[in-house]
């Protein structure tokens, strides 16, 4: 439809001749102190500037710390929140990029229409959102290869450009919240085991493995986060309480839903304050991992068949404690059992995380990686 009313913008662009700089754009509607604007702004503040020209474009109204941060760093930073299809794509064209990078797409849809357009000669995605967008305007999409299984290429319908470590370079996350559990409505003297995940992420295949390690631990009790929608609650809620029943136990007695929405200083105090962190199947967490694991906080994950599934396991393996990735999910259990139980095994697991830090965090080998992609990206895709 939209090609039928505006063939102008679905047309190939020629090249940028001449230039000493690659001229890069970077969209986003996340660009704030959010999962997307902690993952990526490194895309944009530690991108070389004697290599590249930094554009950004930015839809939402709300400016952060991170939106500010990534605006100091751009040779040019577009506020452009409210704007019509028509006229984003007209502020992208008349910078004549290179490169236009969408670090995510999936998450906002006048973003996902607008990667439809060409609006550069090369278009690329980032794996903000954790699986293809299918567009024919795409031309690459850059992942981690440490979270990508073997057949990795043949997930994506556009080129498949890798990246070490976490692709990016993630700060270590700094809170100073000294709260304790009562005071943020937590029980004393139980094992806590942490489900971070937005709950529209909990798969229906997550519900028996909670289950069974709560039920297999008498002091264990669930710590998830409530929906802002409350049918959202009460619909996961009533899932997950029939798998309790199945397994002997009360969801009401051995599950806590916190308010969502909590400032992140106090959710990494939370992430200090519990046990164990339940990774989830098919999507496993990203920023929720490296939270919890920044704290010290074992996570234990069951690897997927797809990059959306595989996140926790790659960071496990960099800080170099393959013994929280489970190959089964009775193996899942047996681990988080023994974690939760074994306070001498916990806290070793704990130390070893903390001290391993830098191998995952603050590194600048993905940045470089990334600079390098760009402008193979650049090289290595046709004009038209």
């Amino acid at each position: 439809m939209l090609e039928a009313a505006a063939p102008q913008l679905f047309r190939p662009r020629p090249k940028r001749k001449g230039g000493d700089r690659l001229r890069v754009g970077f969209f986003s509607h996340f660009f704030f102190n959010c999962t997307a604007g902690r993952y990526f702004s490194s895309w944009i503040t530690h991108l070389d500037p004697k290599r590249f020209e930094k554009f950004v474009y930015y839809t939402n109204e709300w400016v952060a710390d991170d939106t500010r941060t990534i605006a100091a760093a751009a040779q040019a930073f577009r506020h452009l929140p409210g704007r019509s299809l028509h006229a984003l794509a007209r502020h992208v064209l008349a910078d004549e990029l290179d490169v236009l990078v969408f670090p995510e797409l999936g998450m906002h849809a006048e973003t996902f229409t607008l990667a439809g357009l060409r609006l550069a000669p090369v278009q690329v995605s980032g794996w903000g959102h954790p699986n293809t967008p299918g567009l024919p305007a795409i031309d690459w999409y850059f992942s981690c290869e440490s979270m990508e299984p073997a057949d990795a290429r043949s997930h994506y319908s556009e080129r498949l450009g890798l990246l070490p470590g976490l692709g990016t370079r993630y700060g270590i996350p700094k809170g100073d919240d000294k709260r304790t559990r009562s005071e943020f409505g937590l029980p004393e003297g139980r094992t806590l085991y942490l489900v971070p995940q937005s709950l529209f992420k909990i798969h229906p295949d997550n519900d028996d493995l909670i289950a069974r390690v709560i039920s297999g631990d008498p002091d264990a009790t669930a710590v998830l986060f409530a929906s802002n929608h409350d049918p959202v609650t009460q619909a996961l809620g009533a899932r997950l309480g029939a798998a309790f029943r199945r397994h002997g136990i009360d969801i009401h007695q051995r599950a806590i839903f916190l308010m969502p929405n909590v400032p992140h200083p106090s959710y990494l105090r939370l992430n200090e304050l519990c046990d164990v962190m339940l990774d989830t199947l098919h999507w496993s967490g990203g920023n929720t991992s490296l939270d919890a694991l920044s704290s010290g906080l074992p996570v234990v994950t069951l690897p997927g068949e797809y990059m959306r599934g595989r996140q926790s396991q790659a960071m496990l393996r960099a800080l170099e404690v393959p013994q929280l990735i489970a190959p089964t999910p009775d193996e899942y259990v047996a681990t988080a059992l023994r974690l939760g139980q074994d306070k001498e095994e916990r806290r070793a697991v704990s130390e070893r995380l903390l001290a391993n830090r830098p191998a995952l965090f603050e590194r600048e080998e993905p940045i470089r990686a990334l600079e390098d992609l760009l402008e193979r990206a650049w090289r290595d895709t046709p004009e038209g």
